[in-house]
């Protein structure tokens, strides 16, 4: 075996040479040089120019874009991040928020108010009525009396026994209540649903109308009650009721001069007999728990 070994022919790895390197690069340096006087050739003689081009519109947003981001860095390096420099641009910040904030809720109440202007616009081209119009601020928290206040008062142009309006989405605009007394700014409203609210009422039925006593009724149970109504007219469930402007014929103690005929009030719900009159239930048309701004009226055209 170590004979056989012996005899065999024993191949070396073959060592690299160390003569110069052989003559590859440099024939493609030469067909480098070759290829760039053909590019320059080329170009001179203008038949590089759309290549160049279409190449100059495929990259010229990722340059525009490696630009912003060499510009965003500088400005990153030199900016101010001193602790004095970042609290001066955060009160500054602040007060921007708050400046546009306050911003937000002008135009949000001028909006409201565009609103309710577009309301009595329309309530006053059907009506020859002069309407002032008066935020509800807050609600009478007696139990016993329906009152609201309003944003309005004695400088305004307000006196006790002018009539109030109301106006929910999609309904009527109708009586919700009676001026009651009146401060500098401010006035108090007894709401027709309380019950020592009296205003004359007039019922409609079939193009005859009857004239009776409207009177709230919701420390009683339920809202509006028409009564003194003349038992020779007939009325009926969903006949309509207006204001009468009778307060000197029917001797209310109240100051109701100011009220105005033909406001609407409600509808009639139940009737009922008695001896000499009749008397109805009614749903008004607008409940005065419900209304956010109202409408005085100052005055009425002849």
């Amino acid at each position: 075996m170590r004979d056989f070994l012996d005899d065999r022919p024993i191949k070396l790895k073959r060592e690299r040479s160390s003569s110069p390197a052989s003559g590859r690069p440099f024939a493609l340096a030469v067909v480098l040089c070759l290829l760039a006087g053909l590019l320059l050739v080329l170009d001179g003689q203008g038949l590089l120019t759309p290549a160049r081009h279409t190449l100059e519109l495929a990259f010229a947003p990722v340059a525009r874009r490696l630009t912003a981001l060499r510009d965003g860095a500088s400005d990153l390096l030199g900016g101010p991040w001193g602790t004095s420099a970042m609290e001066a641009r955060i009160a500054e910040l602040e007060r921007e928020n708050s400046r546009l904030s306050d911003e937000l809720l002008r135009l949000e109440r001028a909006q409201v108010e565009n609103v309710f202007l577009r309301q009595q616009l329309e309530i006053q081209r059907e009506r020859p009525w002069q309407l002032l119009g008066a935020e509800v601020t807050v609600r009478s928290p007696d139990a016993g009396r329906r009152v609201m206040m309003l944003a309005r008062g004695e400088r305004d142009g307000l006196r006790p026994g002018m009539a109030v309006l109301g106006q929910l989405p999609g309904g009527p605009t109708a009586l919700v209540g009676i001026v009651e007394t009146v401060g500098p700014r401010t006035a108090a409203v007894l709401l027709i649903t309380d019950i020592g609210s009296q205003v004359s009422g007039r019922v409609i039925h079939d193009g005859r109308a009857a004239v009776g006593l409207v009177q709230g009724q919701w420390q009683l149970g339920s809202r509006l009650r028409l009564a003194q109504i003349d038992r020779a007219i007939p009325i009926a469930p969903g006949d309509p009721v207006v204001t009468a402007s009778l307060t000197a014929a029917l001797g209310l103690p109240l100051d109701l001069a100011a009220v105005p005929p033909d406001i609407p009030i409600g509808s009639v719900e139940q009737v009922a007999t008695t001896e000499q009159y009749q008397q109805a239930e009614l749903r008004p048309y607008v409940d005065p728990d419900q209304v956010r701004y109202a409408w005085v009226i100052l005055s009425q055209d002849d």
